[in-house]
């Protein structure tokens, strides 16, 4: 079970919810303040685009390019199996097709080939024999196989945005923004928007140009890329996807159009929020499974009758991914919260990424399943299975979880890796299933040994403002749209507001998320405006609130259309109990932290007024309601949980008070009886299970009870 609430930053307090205004502040959040930049960041054509040639080893790419084409070279396109690669190979073949080139593409098989121009695949592409390879998305890191490719007298041009390591492939040309000697002024480009870039260099040196309808395709594809593939959405990125978004809203490629048609909703906005949850996930969804072939068609195929069978393909393989994503996930949760998990490993004792391994796990799924185990821990999360080219080898994929950065962890741990490659927030590894457990310390030494690892793994939400309940408004959502697209670099605004009071709460989805009827009686004694409040994956709040208690509530300003009729919807990002106004509830960590330094109760109360040594110390009765509560709402499982939402929890549940210190040293207690694992996260964080025990333990023969009853 995951209880626990965030640390809000809270960035402004506004007391004025004109929208205009509110827009203006949050402007100046992301830092632009000038009029003059005001007016481009929301313009529908921002300015900030690049010449291509910017890029070191441009011109090179083109001279080569151009020659093929001139000298009517075979061309092969190599892509990657995932939604940017996919549109990446897509544009290419686009672009040369148009020009009636010889041109072929090779987009490998996940499980068959691996990620990458690796050996597994080099047979195929010198069967094909191509005058110039082209990479997509792909290709910084595989150095020996383009060496082997460069010996067969093929040429070789790598486009790529992945993190560079010591040294660039020995390829022709090398296309990538995060080359060391970098020039390029945008260097968060995904595949295809280097792609893109490659192809607005070709018809800049108009030798052979772009047409019109390819550019406009090639515009559609790059700007779904770039939201799929969770770059930040700010500068030449953010110009891109609105000229994407612009150019979908009557869509040249005809795979768009036929996705649109079968999956946008009338009552829906073609956004980022359709493309990240509707759009990509279907065309992901064929690479993870099978092969990306049906992906191809759809951005490839002008014949409307077979797009729309490809489009429906990916849509039964989406559904088929999420049974098996599912599937793999609670296996993945049950291992890391299995108490009989070797005893280093166990969450009560483990401070880095979580790593998990299944033998027969498809690895289509790890990418997905990392982010949700991520999601769900609030931990950065590494998942491996078998690899199905090396029964030797451990395939895995990892995500971070807030500022944790993942690739400098791996790479930390890169002698136990037999490849790795990725960024930031998520890296693709293969690693010696013999040196799996030496990988894991690793990982555990860098979280350790790492002063920015604990800060950057904060269980933290970013809210842009405090504002009062009256800014929730219809006009306010629509200024909110200006600010669009959002996405990393540029979040979709987050507020919060304080002190509402709970008027109805209903759990909806079998328990699995919570509505919330709430008003704001300071400014609304009458209760004429409600507020309404959903929070996916938040059901368990439940437990610590009831009709008639306030909260806070952290947020994004919503819409919700039914029948026709579009109200305002609060999504949820956090709920916060308003605790009672006491130290021991607003500031535990303080009377914490005076506790473990060794200050004796009566010390601890002189030093901090309002602290009561009746607050500090659990009566007896405390003692069962906190077990049969863990037993209750436990079971065998690995828990985290803040012990002030334990201790709101036992309130509503018993009518009995007790504060988050009482609820600390009881766990303490039962740690040292043991009848409980313990790991402390935070001085209001734990971790922990409970343990099986034949016999009854002593708590008064504990340290922690000798302590309290002794007067600390």
């Amino acid at each position: 079970m995951l209880l626990t609430s965030k640390m809000w930053n809270s960035a402004l307090t506004l007391d004025e919810v004109n929208a205009d205004f509110i827009v203006d502040e949050l402007l100046k959040l992301r830092g632009i303040e000038t009029e003059e930049a005001k007016a481009d960041f929301v313009s529908d054509n921002p300015s900030e685009w690049y010449d291509p040639f910017l890029f070191q080893d441009m011109h090179k790419a083109v001279d080569i390019i151009v020659d093929a084409i001139t000298n009517q070279e075979k061309i092969l396109i190599y892509g990657d199996y995932d939604a940017d690669g996919v549109t990446a190979t897509s544009i290419l073949v686009r672009y040369f097709r148009s020009h009636n080139c010889d041109v072929h593409y090779i987009v490998p098989q996940r499980a068959a080939h691996g990620y990458g121009l690796t050996d597994y695949i080099l047979e195929d592409v010198l069967n094909l024999n191509p005058g110039i390879l082209i990479t997509v998305d792909c290709g910084i890191s595989n150095f020996e196989t383009i060496s082997k490719i460069k010996d067969a007298g093929i040429k070789v041009v790598v486009t790529d945005h992945h993190t560079v390591q010591e040294k660039l492939p020995e390829a022709d040309a090398v296309v990538c923004a995060k080359r060391h000697d970098n020039t390029y002024p945008c260097v968060d480009l995904c595949g295809a928007g280097v792609a893109m870039k490659l192809v607005e260099a070709l018809g800049r040196d108009g030798r052979y140009k772009v047409f019109s309808y390819v550019w406009k395709q090639v515009i559609e594809l790059s700007g779904i890329a770039t939201i799929a593939d969770l770059v930040p959405v700010v500068g030449e990125n953010r110009t891109l996807v609105k000229k994407a978004f612009q150019s979908m809203a009557n869509p040249t490629n005809l795979g768009v159009a036929v996705m649109n048609e079968m999956l946008l909703d009338t009552d829906k906005k073609l956004d980022e929020t359709y493309i990240s949850f509707v759009f990509v996930p279907r065309i992901n969804a064929a690479g993870r499974l099978y092969d990306s072939s049906d992906a191809l068609t759809l951005f490839l195929s002008d014949d409307r009758n077979e797009v729309k069978k490809a489009a429906m393909a990916l849509s039964t393989q989406n559904d088929e991914r999420k049974t098996i994503e599912a599937k793999v996930f609670e296996e993945a949760k049950a291992q890391i919260e299995n108490v009989n998990r070797p005893k280093e490993w166990l969450l009560t004792n483990t401070k880095g990424p979580i790593v998990a391994y299944g033998k027969n796990w498809h690895q289509g799924v790890l990418g997905i399943v990392a982010g949700k185990v991520s999601q769900h821990f609030r931990r950065s999360a590494v998942i491996f299975t078998d690899d199905g080219l090396n029964l030797e080898n451990v395939k895995g994929s990892s995500r971070s979880y807030g500022e944790f950065d993942i690739y400098h962890a791996i790479e930390y741990a890169s002698e136990y890796c037999v490849n790795f490659g990725g960024h930031k927030k998520a890296a693709g590894l293969v690693v010696q299933k013999k040196n799996l457990g030496k990988f894991m310390k690793a990982l555990e030494e860098y979280a350790a040994n790492n002063t920015d690892s604990e800060e950057s793994n904060k269980d933290e939400l970013n809210i842009d403002a405090i504002i009062p309940a009256s800014g929730a408004t219809m006009e306010v959502y629509e200024a909110l749209r200006t600010l669009s697209p959002f996405g990393l670099g540029n979040a979709k605004p987050v507020f919060a507001t304080k002190n509402l009071l709970v008027s109805n709460i209903q759990l909806m989805s079998d328990g699995a998320h919570i509505r919330l009827d709430l008003y704001d009686v300071d400014n609304d004694p009458e209760m004429k405006n409600v507020l309404s409040a959903v929070g996916f994956g938040m059901g368990s709040y439940s437990a610590l609130i009831k009709v008639g208690d306030k909260v806070d509530i952290a947020y994004t300003v919503n819409t919700y259309t039914y029948r026709g009729n579009t109200t305002i919807s609060l999504h949820l990002s956090d709920i916060r109990p308003v605790m009672p106004d006491d130290i021991l509830w607003r500031q535990p960590e303080i009377i914490e932290q005076l506790y473990k330094s060794g200050l004796g109760l009566s010390q601890i109360v002189k030093l901090k007024k309002g602290c009561k040594i009746e607050s500090l110390i659990p009566l007896s009765s405390h003692y069962s309601e906190v077990y049969l509560t863990l037993k209750s709402i436990l079971g065998a499982d690995v828990s985290i949980i803040d012990c002030d939402l334990l201790a709101k929890m036992i309130m509503i549940r018993t009518g009995n008070e007790i504060t988050p210190f009482q609820i600390r040293r009881c766990l303490d207690i039962f740690s040292e009886a043991g009848i409980i694992t313990l790991g402390v996260l935070t001085t209001n964080r734990v971790c922990l299970n409970l343990v099986e025990v034949k016999e009854k333990s002593n708590l008064q023969t504990t340290p922690t009870y000798m302590r309290l009853n002794n007067n600390g």
